[in-house]
């Protein structure tokens, strides 16, 4: 458990790295760790801890764990750097759990837990951003020799070799299926949401040791979304409007179902990511925090 909470909790700092990449010259000095102050939280126990009840400070002194120069698995449109910006604040907030203190990140146990294992992320740009900064917290310590990256338009897979660990990326933004999963289309209103279907993705998620997926995308598709129940091949008619909320529903279930039925929780665990900060907005990180939900346990 510990493992893929940890994940998250980074991952989420360095969405600063890739998909905010906040400008403002906002004062920094009400969030820095003042030095008298008196730390009483207890040393991380994955029992115990509740990661999600906390809040976001700036440290100065903390060391990045990796850069946009020292990866080269970024994309561009998650490059602070690539893209033009200068200063290098974004890279030292850090979540801190109200009760207890989180251990510095090691990638060397990270990658010993994954011996053998494959690790899948499946969602939308936002998981994929998840996936390319785990691949870089990583990566770092592997010989070029023993890693490898295979990119694909729906699935892409870095292998750490000396571990036998793979972690991949599919592309299903809605988790069900919908009209935007290959040709991406990028007005909210053109997509049409496929609410009971899911195994034409689904069936290659399959036989992974570790499933983590997201959601994010359904909160930027607008107030009401077209949902059809039924095949594509009849033109796409027959959808109908539902509030996104409903139809957010009924895909949720469709997945849960899904989940329910073909995974079995003895060989595989299964995490998911509800809202986290938006692509477009910096505000919304005053609003906003990844939350890892595990449903299953090995």
């Amino acid at each position: 458990m510990f493992l893929l909470f940890r994940i998250f909790i980074l991952n989420t700092i360095w969405l600063f790295d890739g998909v905010n990449c906040l400008t403002d010259d906002r004062k920094i000095e009400d969030v820095v760790l003042n030095g008298t102050w008196i730390d009483d939280r207890f040393d991380f126990d994955p029992e115990e801890c509740n990661v999600a009840n906390g809040k976001w400070i700036f440290n100065h002194s903390i060391k990045p764990l990796y850069s946009d120069m020292s990866c080269p698995y970024i994309d561009k449109q998650f490059s602070c750097v690539k893209n033009g910006r200068n200063d290098s604040h974004y890279l030292h907030w850090e979540w801190q759990p109200e009760d207890c203190n989180l251990p510095q990140f090691n990638p060397e146990i990270a990658l010993k837990k994954l011996q053998g294992k494959r690790l899948l992320f499946v969602g939308d740009s936002l998981q994929r951003n998840q996936w390319e900064s785990f691949v870089c917290l990583v990566q770092g310590i592997i010989p070029e020799k023993k890693k490898s990256m295979k990119r694909g338009r729906v699935h892409s897979v870095f292998k750490a070799k000396e571990y036998n660990a793979s972690i991949e990326f599919y592309w299903a933004p809605f988790l069900v299926e919908s009209n935007t999963d290959i040709n991406i289309i990028g007005d909210p209103k053109k997509r049409i949401i496929k609410v009971d279907e899911i195994n034409e993705r689904a069936k290659n998620w399959t036989g992974v040791d570790i499933l983590v997926f997201n959601s994010y995308v359904w909160w930027m598709s607008g107030l009401r979304v077209k949902a059809l129940w039924g095949s594509f091949s009849n033109g796409e008619e027959g959808y109908e409007e539902l509030d996104t909320s409903i139809a957010y529903n009924l895909g949720l279930r469709t997945w849960a179902n899904w989940v329910d039925s073909t995974i079995n929780p003895n060989k595989t665990r299964v995490f998911f990511t509800t809202m986290s900060p938006a692509h477009t907005k910096s505000l919304s990180l005053k609003l906003h925090i990844s939350i890892t939900i595990s449903l299953t346990f090995l």
